[in-house]
């Protein structure tokens, strides 16, 4: 009995050895899906008069974010920081560039 302790007690060891190393934890944060809600505005940056998300405002009007051929602008989404509002509640873009685009596509 005392000859085969030594032994096992190796074997256990390796074993627990092997398993701390080949078992990694996943600490990393998984990404969080952020909702925006975009202002939208049409092709002259007029304020459609809503704010949605992506996903609704594509349920909505039926545009995509597709930029294959032919494709027509039809409307511009910027987010509530690149957006000032003024004293009528009205959304007025602050950027050149929107921060969504969404064509038709005839």
């Amino acid at each position: 009995m005392k000859q085969t302790r030594l032994p096992l007690f190796l074997l256990a060891f390796v074993i627990m050895l092997t398993a701390l190393s080949a078992v990694t934890p996943g600490f990393e944060s998984k990404p969080v899906k952020k909702q925006i809600n975009y202002y939208w505005f049409d092709i002259t940056n007029t304020w459609l008069g809503r704010q949605n998300t992506v996903t609704n405002e594509m349920a909505l009007t039926g545009l995509d974010e597709s930029i294959s051929n032919p494709k027509t602008l039809v409307e511009k989404g910027w987010a509530p920081a690149n957006c000032m509002i003024d004293g009528f509640g009205v959304p007025t873009p602050i950027t050149s560039n929107p921060d969504k685009a969404l064509y038709s596509h005839p």
